[in-house]
């Protein structure tokens, strides 16, 4: 039994008898008469409010995406013939709010509630939603009823789903089959026009017929068959530097894992296939993803929940599975920061072995920590010798990156918020790039 305000102040009316009592001792005998009786018909009251039927009802989630603004909901119906006054608290994950909503409503007889919920997800995975709290006020307003309901009902949290600026578009437009055919030509296919159509966003340059553009008077390209289906390596680094902060809400990884999640709606919109391995120490999953919906929602059933760990990175397990696995030539692209000098050696001899076979494409995922420390003006020998390191990191970066271009290996260095539209066009680049260019290219540079 919880006590109401209206006990408070029926206790209170009793009080000037009790007052009263110093002058008429008998009076005492009658105040506490009072009270006794005040407790008894609260206790009824709530005996009475905890008989009270009500159907309450948590209603399926809306997809819940991290960093996105969404609504839970939970549907209160009250079938009793007389209208009832209810405190409802709900539980929620510290993940999914700020603090627990709470609400006060009247509810008519025989009548239901909608009770929304707007959360802000502000992690990946699983969450078990707490006891829902409620209170229910007796007929005589004297005392209220709490119970909990707890039901074995959880939300799925899922990387960013929607997508707008530049990654919106390219989705829209890969969803459209309008981002042209930007593809290898298959082996033992002849590469003959059968069409010409009008240039769309990512056609190679090559493909332009330049007689017919000049006819039109804008350009078209030749459209050639059996330019469908490569193969896409996504090898995602979940190890110590990915598990940093990128933004108030995300850490690089979240960044890189819907990065790799886009990458993939787009390639299966292009029927490429597509490869996501997630690695740290070791291989932590390996999901391969087919042309067409079920493949996505496979995709991001296996990947939802996955997490960085403190650990350090094993590029070169993550290469050799890759080699065992994939013998056909394909993009590989590595999300990752280049934050750690331990790991830089390894990375370097990992892309080295991935270009005999494939082509190689690195997205970095700047840390904004680092920069910060190295344009930072020191005021102690503390901050002295945090601006060194980030300085001395930086500048290996970038000699790293230098080494790669002459190699043949593109390299792409990004902000958090730009990171998934630059892996989106690096991955449309790579696949309009020449390799037989690329190699000569490389051979001259290795000439000289």
């Amino acid at each position: 039994m919880i006590p109401a305000r209206r006990l408070f102040f029926a206790l209170g009316l009793v009080s000037p008898v009790i007052v009263g009592a110093i002058v008429v001792p008998w009076l005492f005998f009658l105040a506490l008469s009072l009270d006794l009786l005040l407790l008894l018909l609260a206790f009824i009251d709530a005996r009475r409010a905890a008989g009270t039927k009500l159907v309450i009802q948590r209603l399926p989630s809306t997809l819940l995406a991290q960093g996105r603004p969404a609504e839970l909901a939970v549907l209160v119906s009250n079938p009793a013939p007389h209208e009832i006054l209810l405190r409802l608290r709900d539980g929620l994950h510290p993940s999914l709010a700020d603090f627990p909503p709470s609400t006060e409503i009247r509810l008519a007889p025989e009548s239901s509630w909608r009770w929304s919920l707007p959360v802000r997800p502000r992690l990946r995975g699983e969450f078990k939603l707490l006891p829902l709290t409620l209170r229910l006020r007796g007929p005589l307003g004297l005392a209220w009823a709490q119970r909990e309901i707890d039901e074995d009902f959880g939300v799925l949290v899922y990387p960013q789903i929607r997508w707008g600026g530049e990654v919106g578009r390219l989705l829209k437009m890969a969803q459209q089959h309008q981002l042209g055919q930007l593809s290898w030509r298959r082996r033992g296919a002849t590469g003959e026009s059968y069409a010409l159509r009008e240039y769309l966003p990512g056609d190679p340059m090559r493909r332009i017929h330049w007689k017919a553009a000049a006819r039109h008077g804008r350009l078209i390209v030749r459209e050639d068959s059996l330019e469908r289906g490569n193969s896409i390596f996504i090898l995602l680094d979940a190890a110590r530097a990915m598990a940093a902060p990128a933004s108030p809400m995300k850490t690089k990884f979240d960044e890189a894992l819907a990065a790799a999640l886009v990458i993939s709606r787009v390639a299966s919109a292009r029927h490429d296939r597509t490869t996501i391995l997630a690695f740290s120490d070791r291989i932590e999953r390996v999901v391969g993803i087919r042309p067409g919906r079920d493949g996505l929602k496979l995709a991001y059933r296996r990947l939802y929940d996955l997490q960085a760990r403190l650990v350090e990175p094993a590029f070169d397990l993550a290469a050799a599975r890759l080699l065992d696995m994939e013998h056909r030539r394909g993009v590989v692209m590595i999300l990752t920061s280049m934050a750690d000098l331990v790991a830089l050696e390894q990375l370097e001899e990992t892309l080295f072995r991935l270009r005999r076979r494939h082509r190689v494409l690195l997205v970095n995922l700047e840390d904004p920590e680092l920069e910060r420390l190295a344009l930072a003006s020191p005021e102690s020998e503390e901050e002295a010798f945090a601006k060194a390191s980030a300085l001395k990191i930086l500048i290996a970066n970038r000699k790293a990156a230098r080494k790669f271009q002459v190699h043949g290996i593109r390299i792409m260095s990004t902000s958090a918020s730009r990171f998934a539209a630059v892996a989106v066009s690096g991955y449309l680049d790579a696949l309009v790039a020449d390799p037989g260019s690329r190699r000569a290219s490389s051979a001259r540079r290795v000439r000289l």
